[in-house]
């Protein structure tokens, strides 16, 4: 800890012995100001205002901490942590935004504490050799593409461009080259971190390797990253895009889905997601099919999909990865209200068709909902390597992801959504266990919160990440003053 906090922490702790939570935040804010004037704001600030609005869901903008923070290097992040550390001792809490795409409200935002803007470390440096390239957590990947593009490169990342850096490769990360190149989190090389002391260490597989580890799925519970140093892989201009089919096509549908998620061996080039769609103007089938070569025409694992008349819309083609990412953000609804619930089974090919089913019969329960958008979204997970934190072994057979993403328009209708999800979520998972294929594995960041995601990961990782934990976060700041995200305990 510097002199300076350390003096300000005494000068604060003085001034009393008995702290509410609202006057440990106030003072924790207090402190941060007098410390870096020009990066803290108060909410008759516009940069306040600013920060809050640029939040991606609804939940999220209407969480008012006492102030914000918004660093511009990572000895600025330092101090914070430092004084927040030291601020935790009366009961001061924070919380840590990179790009702002977490949706629940306080994941990563804080009702009365201090918010942690990281937008500002939004560094992408490619290495000379273009074999690597920092980013900074608070970057989005859409700028990173912007970059890498035009040097043929690219890296393990978000396929909205819109999705911040940060929380998506700290919770595991699926891409579009998933399938060839893995987690997103196995891609990182480096990390440097600054711990709950407010000590910057850069960690890798050699200096720290149970830290290096744990942070590859374990979230917001060691520290905050203010650099990742990801690995490159050689991609240019690939074949992709959306097909929108109606809703009477299921079948057909259903079929070359399963026959795709089948095939053995996988084609590492191939990546698609397949969503069922119901809004009040219509109920639709979308597929995201994606091969990451340079091809001029349909490749022949997705035919089944594109050789079909009754399509409706189609935007197969040649592009980059910019153009991609774009496309999917889109179609996203901002400054809605969001849900988003996950889970996971293990392919069997006469599963799809049951989910289909109690995703049909779901809708009843959402479709007298002002501005409602309900989205059931299958797809694979990325290739295996034992890599990371999250529990999946190498071997095990082909992990189907399970998402349900849904908006809509009036707070007053938030607990009737949470129950509809919560009750597809929950007849999906009874279906995949009467099949003997369901999976305790949720995934990080499609998860809501009063879902169970670090305990899914099994007990072994979980037990590791504990330890980790206790070594590297003595007095457990990072588990019981930053209440956003899953925590180890």
């Amino acid at each position: 800890m510097s002199g300076r906090v350390l003096f300000l922490v005494v000068l604060f702790s003085s001034l009393g012995m008995v702290y509410s939570l609202a006057l440990a935040n106030a003072m924790a804010c207090g402190a941060l100001a007098i410390l870096m004037p020009e990066k803290v704001f108060n909410s008759n600030t516009a940069s306040y205002t600013a920060a809050l609005t640029s939040y991606f869901s609804r939940q999220e903008q209407e969480v008012k901490p006492e102030c914000v923070v918004i660093p511009q290097s990572t000895n600025d992040v330092s101090e914070i942590v430092a004084t927040m550390t030291a601020f935790a001792w009366i009961g001061a809490q924070f919380a840590v935004r990179g790009g702002g795409h977490s949706i629940y409200a306080g994941a990563a935002n804080i009702q009365g504490g201090v918010t942690i803007d990281l937008s500002s470390l939004n560094e992408v440096t490619v290495s000379p050799d273009k074999s690597t390239v920092d980013l900074g957590p608070g970057g989005k990947w859409g700028a990173v593409y912007e970059v890498l593009d035009p040097l043929q490169i690219t890296v393990s990342g978000g396929r909205d461009s819109d999705v911040g850096v940060g929380g998506y490769l700290l919770g595991g990360g699926m891409s579009y080259i998933g399938p060839l190149a893995g987690w997103a989190c196995d891609n990182v090389v480096e990390y440097e971190v600054v711990l709950a002391d407010g000590k910057v260490v850069n960690v890798n597989n050699d200096s720290y390797p149970d830290l290096f580890l744990a942070l590859k799925g374990g979230g917001n519970n060691f520290g905050i990253v203010t650099r990742f140093t990801l690995k490159t892989h050689p991609l240019g201009n690939f074949w992709g895009g959306f097909l929108v089919y109606p809703i009477t096509s299921i079948g057909q549908q259903i079929d070359s889905l399963s026959k795709f998620l089948g095939t053995q061996p996988y084609d590492p080039y191939a990546a698609m997601i397949q969503s069922w769609g119901y809004s009040s103007e219509m109920t639709v089938i979308s597929d995201g099919i994606y091969y990451t070569q340079n091809v001029q025409s349909t490749p022949a694992v997705y035919q089944d999909f594109v050789d079909n008349s009754t399509l409706m819309q189609s935007s197969l083609r040649t592009s980059n990865m910019s153009s991609f990412a774009a496309e999917t953000d889109k179609y996203q609804a901002y400054s809605m209200r969001q849900g988003y619930y996950t889970t996971s089974f293990l392919h069997t090919p006469s599963i799809y068709s049951t989910i289909y089913d109690i995703f049909n019969t779901s809708l009843t329960s959402v479709s007298k909902v002002q501005g409602i958008n309900w989205y059931l979204t299958i797809q694979a997970t990325p290739a295996l390597n034992g890599t990371n934190s999250l529990g999946l072994k190498p071997g095990n057979a082909r992990l189907i992801n399970v998402l349900l993403t849904t908006c809509w328009s009036n707070a007053s209708d938030d607990a009737a959504v949470a129950a509809a999800a919560k009750s597809l979520i929950s007849s999906i998972e009874s279906a995949t266990r009467a099949a003997g294929v369901y999976q305790n594995y949720k995934y990080y960041n499609y998860a809501d919160i009063s879902q169970e995601v670090i305990s899914g990961y099994g007990s072994a990782s979980v037990e590791e990440l504990r330890t980790v934990s206790k070594k590297y976060d003595v007095y457990g700041v990072f588990q019981n003053s930053v209440p956003g995200g899953f925590k180890l305990w």
